[in-house]
């Protein structure tokens, strides 16, 4: 009888035959496990379902073809090879589509807002915590759920009965700590990053001594409005995008809104309106009542983002279905990620709130994640400020969706996944993001018009809802361009092509 191929010259299977089985087994098992992980996404249609399953099979069967029972040493090293190469791939794949997965139940994952309560004592005050006790607490009388919230936790933790004394505005707050009524405070750190755009105030935080800071889980004194139900069969819905001012790296920390974008969607006609509502807005806030002052709606962000999402519908009288929410600390990790950014810059300027001097020419511009953070937050540099600023705003916001769409992504996919998990935070179920994505997929050709406006107004000086002791900067809004607004979204939710406005 003659030799067999597969067989060592002693009579026994060579090694390398036990490789290609090994192999094959591995490589068909990952190219297996590979095809359900990207079913289980629920973002391919059952035509690229069946594309994929195609393109799969293919290496397979090739594979399992060079490795028969009676394949020559030569096709057995071919098949083996091509088995470890397409079983790395498949890992690849299966890894790559898994941190996609991760990364968006994180997004989509709903938890509690939290405020950051801090104890301040003035600056020449060496005393920590526990020789602090014994005396009256200086409270702010509206965040008073939040206010007993911490104080319940610091009396579990030092083990006490703290006293308060409650104040009605925050700068009667600090006044009363400078003035020696109380000699400690504890309120939310949202409440104080008012204080900065106030005329008198702006340096308070140089007088006062930061002795502890944690926090407390948002304790909602108002019932935010129900948002409609919006399921992935409807084409038309509305997501508020917010943009914190906090610096907390918890992305449920609350604190001032400096971005406020109302994206209208309908994704039958694939038009979207992106409506940019200045900072300073002079609005009622959802939670005030009807002899309440209005207040910027910058501040609404501080009772949490429901209560700017309510905000912003109340006014426009919409329903917004959903927030996006997105804060500073990680808006600079996501364009690093990225490799930096690229925008084109309308007129040149230098920030004035940055840590050090940074300059922006004039023209197209590459912007890494520092120099991008500040793009989008300067206003001050800028006879049209916050409006200047809204147009930055949605340079990046398209910056980065070009960026994160060309095939650069690739070798930087983990750590740009990493840095939207640790940015972004949606009340977007996750069935209607598969949804869009999968009707993207089978429309790949289709383009989407994107519309952005932006309401204005002009400036004065009033008394807000957070701040009523004080006058501070307001936009009172331009009640012609608000109405425009709401036409511009009304067109959209009817199916109907809207341009751009004249501004």
């Amino acid at each position: 009888m003659g030799k067999k191929p597969n067989k060592s010259p002693g009579g026994t299977r060579g090694f390398d035959f036990y490789l290609n089985k090994v192999a094959l087994v591995a490589f068909t098992a990952l190219a297996v496990v590979f095809v359900v992980t990207a079913i289980s996404t629920e973002m391919l249609t059952p035509l690229l379902i069946a594309a994929l399953a195609v393109v799969v099979a293919i290496p397979v069967i090739v594979v399992w073809w060079l490795s028969l029972r009676r394949a020559k040493p030569i096709r057995l090293a071919v098949g083996s090879v091509l088995a470890m190469v397409f079983c790395l791939v498949f890992a690849v794949g299966t890894r790559y589509i898994q941190i996609g997965i991760d990364t968006l139940n994180r997004i989509t994952e709903q938890e509690d807002e939290t405020a950051s309560m801090c104890v301040y004592v003035r600056s020449d005050d060496n005393r920590e915590m526990e020789q602090l006790l014994s005396e009256t607490f200086g409270t702010l009388a509206l965040s008073t759920d939040n206010t007993q919230a911490a104080v319940t936790q610091l009396n579990q933790e030092y083990s006490t009965n703290l006293t308060t004394q409650t104040f009605s505005a925050t700068t009667d707050l600090v006044d009363a700590l400078a003035d020696g009524d109380v000699n400690v405070i504890l309120v939310d750190r949202g409440h104080m990053s008012m204080l900065e755009d106030l005329e008198g105030y702006e340096h308070t935080a140089d007088n006062l001594r930061e002795v502890k800071s944690f926090h407390v889980v948002v304790q909602s004194n108002n019932t935010p409005q129900p948002s409609s139900t919006v399921s992935s069969e409807d084409s038309v819905f509305s997501v508020y995008i917010s943009g914190s001012d906090s610096r907390d790296s918890n992305i449920m920390a609350t604190g001032r809104s400096d971005v406020n974008i109302i994206a209208t969607v309908n994704t039958e006609t694939h038009q979207v309106l992106l409506l940019n509502t200045p900072r300073d807005f002079y609005v009622p806030l959802a939670r005030s009542g009807p002899y309440d002052l209005p207040d910027k709606l910058t501040h609404a962000g501080i009772y949490g983002v429901d209560e700017s999402k309510d905000t912003l519908a109340q006014y426009y009288d919409i329903d917004i279905d959903y927030y996006f929410r997105v804060n500073f600390s990680g808006f600079e990790d996501i364009v690093n990620a990225l490799g930096g950014i690229d925008v084109d810059c309308e007129q040149s300027f230098s920030s004035t709130i940055s840590d050090y001097p940074i300059y922006y020419p004039q023209g197209t511009i590459h912007l890494d994640g520092y120099k991008a953070l500040y793009y989008v937050r300067e206003r001050y540099a800028f006879v049209n400020g916050d409006y200047q600023r809204g147009v930055h705003q949605m340079q990046v916001i398209e910056a980065v969706m070009k960026k994160a769409m060309s095939p650069t992504i690739l070798t930087s996919y983990t750590s740009m996944m990493q840095s939207l998990s640790d940015c972004f935070k949606t009340s977007i179920p996750t069935d209607l993001i598969n949804s869009l994505v999968r009707d993207q997929l089978a429309n790949p050709t289709q383009d989407w018009n994107i519309v952005t406006y932006y309401v204005t107004g002009t400036g004065s000086s009033e008394y807000t809802y957070s701040i009523p002791s004080q006058k501070a900067y307001v936009t009172i809004p331009d009640e012609s361009t608000v109405a425009i607004a709401k036409d511009l979204m009304q067109q959209v939710i009817d199916g109907k092509t809207i341009t751009a406005p004249q501004q």
